[in-house]
């Protein structure tokens, strides 16, 4: 499985369920990677900031469009027969 990161930012706060990506505080600048789906996105264990930059994580492959693709992605070609 290939993980990029995507070009688009946005501001998350605290105290929300969320998907994997990269989550940088805004007040620290610390850095938390969430791998799960649905994780609960805590306060900044460092500063206590509830604000986070989001760098959500895409798939290259163009057949995986959501988590349940994830865990069982589609079949390509003859070597995943």
């Amino acid at each position: 499985m290939v993980i990029v990161l995507t070009e688009s930012h946005e501001k998350i706060k605290a105290g929300g369920k969320v998907g994997p990506g990269k989550y940088v505080c805004l007040d620290c600048g610390k850095e938390y990677t969430l791998d799960a789906v649905e994780q609960d996105l805590r306060k900044c264990p460092a500063c206590s900031c509830e604000e986070y930059q989001c760098l959500p994580m895409t798939h290259i492959r163009p057949d995986i469009k959501n988590s349940d693709d994830v865990l069982n992605p589609p079949k390509r070609g003859k070597s995943n027969q």
